[in-house]
Order: C-alpha cells, then structure tokens, then sequence
C-alpha cells in the first residue's frame, strides 16, 4: 500500500512538467478582446490578446479610440509595460506606435498590462490578464490509465 502512495505522489508532483500552459482564454480560438478607458478619459483603448504558449508569444493588438465619436485614432504612441505580481516589470518598451506587442509569459499567474503615457499625455490604461495552466488531453488520459492500472494491480496482488 506504501508503494501505491508513494507512486501516486511522484505522479502529482510530475503532473506541472507534463502540461502545457496557455494564457487564459476567453473564446475557444485563443483570442481574447479587453477595453479600458484612459485614466481621463481622453481615450478608450482596445486590445486583442491572442494566447499561446508559455514561452511562446502571445500578441496584443493594440488600438486607440476616440470615446465620443467612436473614430479609431492614427499614429499614437505610447509605453507597453507588463508587470507581473511582484510588482515587478518584465517588459517596458517606450515610445511605440507599432500596432501589435508581442511578449512570451516565462511562468503562470497574474500579470498588469499597462498602456502608459498616451500620446505624451502622461494618460494611461491597465489590463490584467492572468497566464494559466491548461491540462493537457494526452496528460488526462494518461494520469487515468495509471490510476486504473494501479487500481487494478493492487486488487489482484490481494488475491493472490
């Protein structure tokens, strides 16, 4: 019976190697839509954040919008900066005006998205996002057929 335990916490404290990580997902095609008004207001910015991989890129498709009349602004620049839990900052990339920012989340959990300083404005807008892990079909059926087979094996040494 100690053998079993002993397996079965092996098992579970190999289960996080064996999985891939997705950032969370709204949709079934990994894309997921966040808006958020600037800090004055002066701006409603969009963002797409297609999900991938950890390690890989996730892309965020960045626009800005003119809140009264709904016109999508051109040519606005700002600072794309994704703060993870700690507070600290894993990505600062000043002065953009590209469209898309791609970032690859290292690890899981919460992390800040924050669009800063619009236009020179010194206005901004914050997303949070977290990056999770998904099980994955093959690690299912694979931690099942182990327990079943443990299961079963017990029960057939007893008999005998």
């Amino acid at each position: 019976m100690s053998s079993v335990l002993v397996f079965f916490a092996a098992f579970f404290l190999l289960i996080p190697f064996l999985q891939p990580a997705f950032a969370q997902n709204d949709n079934d095609n990994g894309l997921a839509m966040l808006e958020s008004a600037s800090d004055q207001g002066t701006f409603l910015v969009r963002m797409w954040w297609t999900q991938a991989d950890i390690g890989a890129d996730n892309t965020f498709e960045i626009k800005f919008v003119e809140p009264e009349t709904g016109r999508e602004l051109e040519d606005i620049t700002y600072d794309f900066i994704v703060v993870s839990a700690s507070g600290q900052e894993a990505v600062h990339r000043q002065s953009q005006a590209a469209s898309v920012q791609a970032v690859a989340f290292s690890t899981e959990g919460p992390y800040t998205i924050r669009i800063a300083n619009i236009d020179g404005l010194g206005e901004g807008a914050d997303f949070d996002v977290r990056v999770t892990p998904e099980f994955a079909p093959a690690a299912i059926a694979a931690a099942a057929g182990i327990a079943l087979a443990t299961i079963f094996g017990a029960k057939f040494r007893k008999r005998s």
